[in-house]
């Protein structure tokens, strides 16, 4: 038997199948397989499945993945909020032989029930909730479920590893510069043939996770190919007939390039899911299958490139024209206000539960940004631009996003014992920055008196931060370090390559517990109480 465990990257439900893997060895189950990945994998590792468990931070998108799961007929279930928060594997493992027991599951019988009961609530609230519950979250739920930034979303999240990799020669640079350390050997190519490679991943994955979401696999391979070549035919590259050369500008073709591969792409799988509509062959044609299938993939794969080769020979700089298109909002995302709207946004619209809707955005401000850092820095110049991923979630995601690393250790101190319960089992996969479980565990979600320090993190120590790297207390990074995984002191040195990074880190880091005290006592006293009172 085999278990699919998803969740946005992969990380918090990491620790769900290892706790789920014990429970089963503990209760002598050695035929359960139990695997976690991110969203963006689950289309590659549904072979065999038996069942899919989402996150309950994935609910919000429960239409789209019925949709995604529909032609490869796997039933799929939520995991449930408070074993997740506690992860609890005894209890998720239990929650899917359950599941496969019935076609009918318990869970999603309870889960019409609360439905239709929250249903009656939410008609009934007013003002802010109200108009949150009503209003945006439909709103939110529509725009989470458009295909195209879907397959923008899973893309980037498909390319993580690559970009890690290019961190890689990040921090091997950062020890080269220790004179006992000057023997390692520069790997910095490394970065050039991963991280530098971004705007090509994309060309090719997100065509693919379009038309695989659109399931038209017959001409997913085609399309893949085509968004290569046209987004190499725009970039408009060098030629030497005679020397049979060909030269790119790397800019274009890396980070400077990923709003180029983004437009490409979808303007590719656009024109090939038109095509895919229509066919030169009657539904009863005597052609072979393998001739109607190369047949239809000729005319869309024809319009693609013809207008790439239009754009290249009229000498239109389509990647420059699109820079220019994007340079308002990268140069406002490089604000202080533009740093905080990103931040307070991500946070806010994560505890009401929605997860990653903002990432495409802020991931493109930050490639942007860390592309113009490090041009400047080989030029001899100094990086100027803070809002990066080395800075955010490096550094100011101290725990997760709205630094919840205090919550949690403040929740192993409680005298509560649910909270102090929560507390221990949160407390690995804080430090490695996955909060996934305490924010709906403690929960943090749709909680009034938690939400307020959630959302008042996400404005202060960002602002923090990009106030002492603007006066140069702390140096701005200016080579990529995204490994948002490791424990943010480590990160505040290698991001930076200053122990003022780590300083800085332990600063945010009291700054944030004394933002969340306050408003964690009068939750832990109402929980107290509650607790007292039923025993």
């Amino acid at each position: 038997m085999k278990i699919l465990l998803m969740c946005g990257a992969g990380a918090s439900s990491g620790f769900m199948a290892q706790a789920m893997r014990k429970a089963a060895k503990d209760q002598g189950l050695e035929d359960i397989d139990v695997i976690a990945r991110s969203e963006a994998e689950m289309a590659n590792n549904l072979k065999d499945t038996d069942l899919v468990m989402f996150g309950p931070h994935l609910a919000y998108k429960k239409d789209a993945l019925a949709k995604d799961l529909e032609q490869y007929n796997v039933p799929f279930t939520f995991i449930d909020k408070d074993a997740y928060g506690s992860i609890d594997g005894a209890a998720t493992l239990k929650q899917a032989l359950d599941v496969l027991k019935d076609t009918k599951p318990v869970e999603t019988k309870v889960e019409i029930k609360e439905e239709s009961k929250v249903q009656s609530t939410v008609e009934e609230q007013k003002g802010f909730m109200g108009w949150i519950t009503n209003s945006l979250s439909p709103k939110l739920d529509k725009l989470t479920q458009n295909v195209y930034i879907m397959a923008i979303q899973q893309s980037i999240m498909s390319i993580l590893p690559m970009i890690m990799i290019g961190s890689v020669s990040s921090i091997v640079g950062v020890f080269r510069r220790f004179e006992i350390l000057s023997w390692i050997p520069d790997i910095s190519q490394l970065n050039t043939f991963s991280f530098g490679l971004i705007a090509i991943f994309l060309t090719i994955l997100v065509p693919m996770k379009v038309l695989e979401k659109k399931g038209n696999e017959k001409l997913k391979i085609s399309a893949m190919l085509t968004s290569l070549a046209l987004f190499f035919i725009i970039t408009i590259p060098t030629i030497d007939g005679d020397a049979g050369t060909i030269a790119f500008v790397m800019d274009k073709i890396g980070t400077g390039g990923m709003l180029t591969s983004v437009v490409t792409a979808i303007f590719t799988a656009w024109i090939f899911n038109v095509a895919s509509n229509h066919s030169l062959f009657k539904k009863d044609t005597v052609m072979p299958d393998m001739v109607v299938s190369w047949m239809d993939a000729l005319v869309p794969v024809t319009i693609t490139l013809v207008i790439g080769l239009i754009i290249m020979n009229i000498g239109f700089d389509l990647p420059l024209f699109i820079r220019g298109l994007f340079a308002p909002i990268a140069t406002f995302g490089q604000t202080w206000i533009g740093l905080i709207a990103i931040t307070f946004f991500t946070c806010f619209l994560y505890s009401f539960g929605f997860t990653w809707i903002l990432f495409p955005i802020a991931w493109a401000i930050w490639m942007e940004g860390m592309d113009a850092n490090m041009a400047a820095v080989a030029a001899g110049q100094v990086a100027t631009n803070i809002n990066l991923m080395e800075t955010v979630m490096g550094i100011t995601y101290i725990g997760g996003q709205g630094c919840t690393l205090a919550l949690v250790i403040m929740c192993m101190r409680s005298k509560v014992k649910r909270l102090k319960a929560i507390g221990d089992v949160c407390l690995l996969p804080a430090i490695f920055n996955i909060n996934e479980p305490i924010v709906f565990g403690a929960p943090v979600v749709w909680n009034p008196i938690l939400m307020i320090p959630l959302c008042l993190n996400s404005v202060v120590i960002p602002s923090i931060m990009y106030f002492v790297m603007r006066i140069g207390l702390v140096p701005i990074p200016s080579a990529p370090m995204q490994m948002w995984y490791l424990p943010n002191v480590i990160q505040g040195y290698l991001a930076t390559g200053s122990v003022m990074g780590v300083v800085l880190v332990i600063v945010l880091f009291i700054v944030s517990w004394f933002i969340w005290l306050p408003f964690f006592k009068v939750y832990e006293k109402q929980q107290y109480i509650e607790e007292n009172s039923k025993n």
